[in-house]
This record gives C-alpha cells, structure tokens and sequence, in this order.
C-alpha cells in the first residue's frame, strides 16, 4: 500500500514538475511578468496570473482559467476558451490614481506550422462588457498576437504585439495599460 501511495505521488509530482511556466516579456514602455500551472478543473486547463506595468507607473494584475483544446481534424491547429479577472491602477486616467476592474471572456487560437512544429502563431482576446466592468469603465478590451519560435522543449522565445485597454466612461481618458510591440521567452519547468 506504501508502494502504491508513493508511487501515485511520484506520478503527480513528475507530471506537474514540467508543466509550470514563467513568461516574461518586455517592450521599452512595459513588462509583462505571467506565471502559468496546469489545472484539472476542465480537462486540459491551466491556471494564470500576470503582472503588467508600463512607463507612467500603471500597473494591472490578472487571473484566469484557461482550456485549451487540440483540434484533430486540423494539424497543429488549437483552440482556447478562458475568463479572468482583471483589476488595476491607473496613473494619467484622473488627478489621482484610478482604481478600475473587471471579469473578461476570451479566446484563444495557436497554430503550429505542420512543417515545422518549431514555429507557432497565436492569438487571444479578452473583452469585459460594461456589466462586469467597474470604476467608471465602460469597457476592457485585450488582444495580443504573436509568433513564436521552440528553441528547446522547454523554452519559446516569441515576438508579438499586444494591447490593453480600458475605455472609460463619465469623461475621463481612457485607461491604455499596453499597445505595441515586446519580446518575450517562456521557459518551463
């Protein structure tokens, strides 16, 4: 019985010890810090939080769930459905700090060249409505898009664009967290 209960912690302990993942990914106005672990809530699910924070001392906090599933009939080709909560503080939206949240649906869609399965497109959008949007937003929107290059199993380097937005209401300017280019590297372990 000892054997066993060893054996099923090893099994658990090994299966999560190559799943994790660190993703740190900067521009010359933003950092991105994201830390990723696989979850068993809804089939093939990863737990997230990030950290983000720009040149002008915004800085936004977020976490999810994401699922990802791996589409058989196209090669390479997966697809993500997720929800996270988003919350963070805003330095040029008001004469004060803003503080500003919301709970945002996503999707995500990854293709790996079938040539070459080094090589991966991705894309993903979060979107929180007016109705789970608060401190004076109307809106959150955040689209990235990047490519990625494999240099091991268990690192990707990638170059992609990003943006993160915070559309406000009652006349203040709108809370623009991220908008352009970065690189990044995710290293798992």
């Amino acid at each position: 019985m000892l054997r066993r209960m060893v054996a099923a912690a090893l099994i658990m302990v090994g299966s999560t010890a190559f799943a994790d993942t660190l993703d740190i990914n900067l521009s010359n106005s933003n950092a991105q810090f994201k830390y990723t672990l696989p979850s068993g809530i809804a089939g093939k699910s990863d737990l997230f939080t990030s950290l983000t924070y720009n040149d002008v001392n915004d800085i936004m906090l977020d976490a999810g769930l994401l699922v990802l599933n791996e589409e058989g009939s196209v090669s390479g080709l997966s697809l993500g459905v997720g929800a996270k909560a988003v919350a963070a503080s805003l330095s040029k939206v008001a004469a004060s700090r803003k503080l500003v949240s919301g709970v945002a649906l996503g999707a995500l869609v990854r293709f790996e060249l079938p040539s070459d399965r080094r090589f991966a497109l991705v894309g993903e959008y979060n979107y929180a409505p007016r109705i789970i949007s608060f401190g004076d937003v109307d809106h959150f929107q955040q689209g990235m898009a990047r490519f990625e290059f494999s240099m091991s199993p268990l690192t990707q380097a990638y170059i992609g664009y990003r943006s993160s937005k915070f559309i406000m209401e009652n006349g203040f300017p709108d809370g623009v967290v991220d908008d352009g280019g970065h690189i990044g590297v995710r290293l798992s372990f």
